[in-house]
């Protein structure tokens, strides 16, 4: 029994040795691992994945980037939320939305309480500076543009990790970040509203009181209520955010994770803020710097993990191949590009619509981030079109009749860069001659079969057999 454990265990770690490692085999195949060794490799690919991607040093740059666009996001979103609520009570929720904010921003740790005091305070009398003195237009702009610049650059980084190639236009990401600034204060006075009100905490203690075990039962559920609400909130920016169709599934899951590792970074920021507050002494007045800014950094950390992780959940299946990717030859490279226009066009015959970049890659069972990249190629090359009605999606840029399989090898073949010539030696002219004469014989075949006879076989070999 306990050889039977060990030798289990050490298949695992194989495995996951296996997994990280560059130069090993890739398992193409995930229904050939067992139930713990595909766990095991997820998360092993997940993580090597996180650290190829250089997601912490982007965690860094979103740091810095959030350290200067706070302070005027917070006074635009708490503008927009407080110009529904007015009086006393607009003061109350204002106190309790600068202290979440903080809260969440801040760690917590003995001798972090001043920081956090301070930056309270600070905000709410910048907040509160806005409220009382007349903002010019141009002043109002600039907290837009530096709001929306904040949420593109998120876009961006959130579109590295989904292997998204183009982002949204322009006009998509104002229209729908401009949404976000004004429907999200609207949801966050009502979480907090609801989660702060007395109504919900007496509420709340009469459930307390009921017998059978059922006051613990909704109390321990009112407990989880922030996990779960947290939790909820890191799945929708997973799933809005990248310009990519993301589903829900996966969003969840790394929503999941991210709601779990902030948990657990609220708990234990201690462990890395004390050591900052030890060293005040060094940093005297601007000791308040360090602190936000190892709170910003381990924040940005823990909500790309999530991306990272609603990334893998999704592509799962496919995502076992993406040791084959990154080692992957031109050969299967190009099988891949003709695949992927064949299925273009065979859905161009049938009168169906354009299909998207994340639906090629689910048909197809290729990862997302190869996908991404030959679709450029082929958009590249004119092969391809882009259709802009929500969701890049692509269709065929000229008549099927039109595009021959040589066509596609060359758009994967060529590179804007250009090609590198060699010495001017005895020997550069023969072997041009040879290779010439092979691209001729390769032409000749390739060049015969048209994109319109693929997509036609394509078709009939898709129809039920009567």
């Amino acid at each position: 029994m306990a050889d039977d454990v060990l030798s289990r265990l050490r298949r695992l770690l194989t495995g996951a040795q296996r997994a990280w490692d560059d130069h090993a085999d890739a398992v193409a195949d995930e229904e050939k691992l067992s139930a713990p060794e595909a766990f095991v490799h997820f998360w092993v690919l997940t993580v090597r994945s996180f650290v190829r991607n250089r997601v912490p040093v982007r965690a860094a740059a979103l740091a810095y980037s959030s350290l200067l666009a706070l302070v005027p996001m917070l006074a635009l979103v708490l503008t927009i939320g407080l110009g529904f609520l007015r009086g006393d009570e607009g003061d109350k929720h204002l106190d309790l939305m600068i202290q979440h904010v903080v809260g969440a921003v801040v760690p917590t740790a003995e001798g972090t309480e001043s920081a956090q005091k301070e930056t309270v305070k600070k905000l709410k009398d910048f907040v509160n500076d806005q409220k009382t003195s007349a903002v010019s237009a141009g002043a109002a702009v600039m907290l837009i543009y530096i709001a929306i610049m904040m949420l593109s650059r998120i876009e961006d980084t959130f579109n590295d990790i989904w292997g998204v190639q183009r982002g949204r236009s322009w006009f998509a990401r104002v229209t729908q970040y401009w949404a976000a600034l004004t429907l999200g204060p609207v949801l966050l006075i009502l979480v907090i509203g609801l989660t702060s009100s007395t109504e919900l905490a007496a509420f709340q203690a009469k459930l307390a009181r009921m017998p059978l075990g059922i006051g613990q039962l909704t109390a321990f559920l009112f407990k989880f209520l922030p996990f779960a609400l947290l939790s909820v909130g890191f799945a929708a920016f997973y799933a809005l955010l990248p310009a990519t169709k993301v589903n829900w599934r996966a969003a969840l899951a790394g929503g999941i994770v991210g709601g779990t590792l902030w948990q657990l970074n609220n708990l234990l920021s201690v462990l890395y803020v004390s050591r900052v507050v030890s060293n005040s002494k060094v940093y005297g007045s601007l000791g308040l710097v360090p602190v936000v800014m190892i709170g910003l950094y381990f924040s940005w950390v823990i909500m790309l993990f999530g991306a990272q992780v609603a990334y893998s959940f999704q592509n799962r299946r496919a995502y076992f191949q993406e040791r084959q990717v990154e080692n992957l030859d031109q050969r299967s490279r190009e099988f891949v590009g003709l695949r992927i226009m064949v299925e273009i066009g065979r859905r161009f015959l049938a009168g169906e619509k354009p299909v998207t970049g994340a639906a090629l890659s689910e048909l197809l069972g290729v990862p997302t981030r190869l996908a991404g990249k030959i679709l450029q190629a082929l958009v590249g090359a004119r092969l391809l079109a882009e259709s802009q009605q929500g969701e890049t999606a692509y269709l065929p840029a000229r008549p099927l009749e039109k595009i021959s399989c040589h066509d596609v090898l060359i758009a994967l073949r060529t590179s804007r860069n250009g090609s590198v010539a060699t010495r001017e030696d005895a020997m550069r002219g023969p072997v041009r001659e040879h290779y010439e004469r092979f691209q001729e014989v390769e032409q000749s075949a390739a060049g015969k079969v048209t994109l319109a006879a693929l997509a036609a076989e394509a078709a009939a070999a898709s129809k039920p057999a009567a």
